[in-house]
This record gives structure tokens, C-alpha cells and sequence, in this order.
């Protein structure tokens, strides 16, 4: 029998915690992640590890034995993990990352990254979610940095950040009489268009595509000029002349849900890719400690 050290990490923070909920937020997973994980290591022990007590769970006596060795051994391998850190990394990792607002904070990530570990070299590339994600499926990518729908997070994703969609527009827009909805959008390939065409459709209003650009910049550039209207990433520093109207203007709500997440390749298990990937989560979470 092996217990895997990820199993043995989400045990001590869903007890820490008191929660699945708790814990899946301290390590960026999904609640069905955090709960297959504890599934998976039971049935290997053949025993119930947890309890439910009230509002809380509360570890089983088993449960109790286990998280004393899980302790020693995480603690062992923390430390060994920080000793190999010391060595020297090379080689070259290669980057993908949808063009949104976090680029700066990417950026900020690749430069600190780079401080530390001078000889690794970072290749990064930039597009729409859709076609990142495509090149990480092709073997083009050792790392990506995309937006899915909230149902599209994978167990080993890495969760950023939570985002919201909202409706944009100048604040001089109104809509036709027979109620079309003029479409700025990021084009064909952008992951969440035939959802928002979809979600008009089934409200009764009509829409046009009046402006494709697979470009955020171009995308808020053609929302300030008054062109139509576009659902963008409410966590966008969008000019005032690009603002939230969908109530106002009467569009509807159900905008899906969305994250941002780090995916890697599974062909990739170099050092310096987790190595990266650790400087990218503590740019966006500096604060918490995240099982990578």
C-alpha cells in the first residue's frame, strides 16, 4: 500500500479547515477534487478517515493516527523538496497565457523566476484561452495559463483566480427597437461566445456580430467607441468609457461562471516548470501555501 503525498496534504487541510469547502480553497482545487482525493486514500486503507460533527468534520481515531504520520512525513518531504531547491536549475520552460488582465502580474512572476533561477530560460506565448489550451493539448506548451468554465476545471489544475463576466458598453449605447443586440466579440475561436449567443437567444433577443478581434485591447477599444456591446472579465481594469450595463440595458443574467487556472502539460515533470509554476501561484496568492 502507498500513500501519495497529495492525499496526505489534503487530509490535514480539510481537517485544519474543518471543511472540503475550506480546504479546496487553501489549495486552489476543485471541491470534487478535494473529495476524490479522500475517497481514493479510505478506500486504500480501508477505513474512514473522516466525520462529519455538526457543521465541522472531525477526523476518525484512524484518521487521528494517520495525521500524526502525515505530519512527520510531510515535514520530511517539505524539507527535502527546499534542500533540492538549492540546486541549480537549467533548461527552458515554455509559457502560454491568454491575453487578459493578469499578464502584469505573469510578467512580475517571469522576472522574480528569473532572478532566482537565471539559467532556466522562459518562452511565452500568448492568445485566447481556446487556442493556449490548444497547444498545451499538441505538446506545444509545458505550461499554460488560461480561462475555463467553472464545469471545465481538470483535478490537477491550479486555480488563480474566481472570475465574473459582465455585460460592457459605453454609457451612450442603446440598443435597437427590435431589440438586436450588436456583438463585439473576441471571434470564433473565443471559448464562452456561442454561450452568450445562446443565453440571448433563449431571453427572445436577437443578436449581430458586429466587431471579431481576438484582442482584449481591441475588444474594449470597440466597447468605448459606442460599437456594440461585450461580455468581458469584470476583473479587467477597463476604462470609464467601458462599463457594466447588462441590467440597464435589460440583458440577461446567467453569465457562466468562469476561472482562471495554471494547467501543465502531462508530459512535463521538469523541475523548473513546477519551479515556475510555484512563482506564478505566489504572485497570485502570496499569502497561501499551495500543493503544486
Amino acid at each position: 500500500m502507498r500513500l501519495d503525498i497529495d492525499s496526505l496534504r489534503t487530509l490535514r487541510a480539510i481537517v485544519e479547515a474543518g471543511s472540503f469547502t475550506g480546504a479546496a480553497a487553501r489549495l486552489h482545487l476543485t471541491q470534487s477534487a478535494v473529495s476524490w482525493k479522500i475517497k481514493r486514500l479510505e478506500e486504500r486503507l480501508g477505513h474512514a478517515l473522516l466525520v462529519r460533527d455538526g457543521k465541522s468534520i472531525e477526523p476518525t481515531e484512524m484518521g487521528h493516527e494517520l495525521l500524526a504520520h502525515a505530519e512527520r512525513i510531510l515535514m520530511a518531504h517539505d524539507e527535502a523538496v527546499a534542500s533540492l531547491k538549492l540546486r541549480e536549475l537549467t533548461g527552458t520552460v515554455r509559457l502560454g497565457c491568454n491575453d487578459e488582465p493578469q499578464i502584469n502580474q505573469v510578467a512580475d512572476s517571469i522576472r522574480a523566476f528569473r532572478i532566482e533561477h537565471p539559467k532556466v530560460r522562459v518562452r511565452t506565448r500568448i492568445g485566447l484561452s481556446s487556442v493556449v489550451g490548444a497547444w498545451l493539448r499538441a505538446g506545444e506548451l509545458d505550461l499554460a495559463i488560461i480561462q475555463v468554465l467553472a464545469d471545465d476545471v481538470k483535478e490537477n489544475d491550479v486555480i488563480l483566480r474566481h472570475d465574473r463576466l459582465g455585460w460592457f458598453a459605453s454609457p451612450d449605447l442603446t440598443l435597437e427597437p427590435d431589440g438586436s443586440v450588436p456583438l463585439i466579440t473576441f471571434g470564433p475561436r473565443g471559448f464562452y461566445r456561442p454561450i452568450v449567443a445562446g443565453l440571448l437567444r433563449d431571453v427572445g433577443f436577437g443578436s449581430i456580430v458586429v466587431v471579431e478581434c481576438e484582442s482584449t485591447a481591441g475588444v474594449i477599444a470597440a466597447v468605448e467607441a459606442g460599437l456594440g456591446v461585450a461580455v468581458l472579465n469584470v476583473n479587467h481594469p477597463v476604462a470609464a468609457d467601458a462599463v457594466v450595463r447588462g441590467e440597464e440595458l435589460g440583458l440577461p443574467d446567467g453569465l457562466p461562471e468562469v476561472k482562471l487556472v495554471a494547467r501543465r502539460s502531462q508530459r512535463s515533470r521538469e523541475s523548473a516548470v513546477r519551479a515556475l509554476l510555484g512563482q506564478l501561484v505566489e504572485g497570485f496568492h502570496p499569502q497561501n501555501d499551495v500543493e503544486l
